[in-house]
């Protein structure tokens, strides 16, 4: 029988020229972390291979899209590429483990991932329909893009962005300047990505209610 999954891949970004003890440290704690956070949402749990590589199946397109963006903003030492492939896993989805999978989603992926090293993008996916693909390529390439020039205190404001307090009380908060935030607010277009990052879960939904 075949299964359709949705499989998300990645590996680090020049990693195997600067991983450090602490380095990798931290990327193993943020893989457990993303599969405890996403635990109801993750199919297979995201699993550490060849060094630096990763992956597992989540439940659906837009639940892989949010740890997409999870992974971006808490690795804190290296960046990340990332594909997402919608396609046949032939064997292994009994053992609820990653290394284990076998089948056309599997082979697809790291061809991807192969490809997206000669680019300068950190995302491809290749879905099951073409509308989907164009729509989360485009968008979700153009917010990672934005969010990786982002230094901490542009993450820290982007982060209590819809919490209840007060722009007054988050700059005592962050140690600056009320005038501070709402300059970063701006320059960074962190309100702006904020909205790109829920329409294209919004977008998705449209497509899969409306696109047969």
């Amino acid at each position: 029988m075949k299964h359709t999954e949705v499989v998300l891949i990645g590996d680090v970004i020049k990693s195997r020229k600067q991983f450090k003890p602490e380095e990798w440290n931290d990327f193993h704690q943020l893989i457990k972390k993303i599969n405890e956070e996403f635990h109801s949402s993750i199919k297979i749990p995201i699993t550490v291979y060849s060094g630096d590589s990763f992956g597992g199946i989540c439940d659906s397109v837009e639940s892989a899209i949010e740890i997409v963006f999870a992974i971006q903003e808490r690795h804190n030492y290296h960046q990340s590429r990332l594909v997402l492939i919608e396609d046949e896993v032939s064997f292994g989805l009994e053992t609820k483990n990653f290394l284990n999978l076998e089948g056309p989603a599997l082979w697809k992926s790291q061809g991807l991932l192969d490809n997206l090293k000669k680019s300068t993008s950190f995302f491809l996916a290749d879905l099951q329909n073409d509308l989907k693909t164009i729509a989360v390529n485009t968008i979700l390439n153009l917010i990672l893009s934005i969010r990786n020039d982002w230094s901490e205190i542009e993450w820290a404001v982007y982060r209590h962005l819809g919490l209840d307090i007060k722009q007054k009380d988050l700059a005592e908060k962050l140690g600056v300047s009320q005038q501070y935030v709402s300059k970063i607010s701006n320059k960074s277009k962190l309100k702006l990505v904020r909205e790109a990052e829920k329409n294209l879960i919004q977008l998705l939904h449209g497509i899969d209610t409306t696109v047969h």
